[in-house]
């Protein structure tokens, strides 16, 4: 399952969300009522809702089923999920996950390890952000967010001061 890029790894104990790595139980409609119950525990789950309704997403979204939504089934795409005799040597792998999708495959080895590529890639660049000479940018602010993060007081800052530099040049 890819998730949408506002979906932040928020969950306090592994540290993603409850969707991750269980992708299956999103995509396959006997499924429905297990997905339902991972959802009800989710920080996001009005967003992920939001986002199912606006780009007609099928599957379970936020609990819901695409006919729940009304997505009508004509829509669907046909990607088919790998199974575990299936994958790859390098499942788990950037190559591998491009082969999965290059094929209308879906992985959940490849989704979960690019994801954890992901959030360390942004984890490294929110540390070179503290570090630069003239302190943090309003794009240290939005790493926060996207690792699901507090954000701390000078990438705040950061963020406060760009937003406002555009707020009262949009309101003149």
């Amino acid at each position: 399952m890819q998730l949408p890029h506002f979906v932040p790894r928020t969950d306090s104990t592994t540290g993603v969300l409850p969707c991750v790595g269980n992708a299956h139980l999103f995509d396959e409609p006997g499924t429905a009522d297990q997905a339902a119950e991972l959802c009800a525990r989710c920080p996001i789950r009005t967003a992920c809702d939001t986002w199912a309704t606006t780009h007609r997403e099928w599957g379970t979204w936020a609990g819901r089923t695409d006919e729940d939504r009304g997505t009508p089934r004509t829509e669907l795409p046909d990607r088919r999920r790998i199974t575990r005799d299936e994958e790859y040597d390098d499942c788990g792998t950037e190559t591998a996950h491009r082969r999965h999708a290059a094929r209308g495959e879906q992985c959940d080895r490849c989704d979960t390890a690019r994801a954890e590529r992901t959030r360390a890639a942004r984890a490294a660049r929110l540390i070179e952000e503290h570090q630069r000479p003239g302190g943090p940018t309003r794009y240290g602010y939005r790493l926060h967010l996207k690792l699901g993060i507090p954000a701390c007081p000078p990438c705040l800052a950061a963020h406060t001061a760009e937003t406002g530099k555009n707020w009262y040049r949009h309101a003149a």
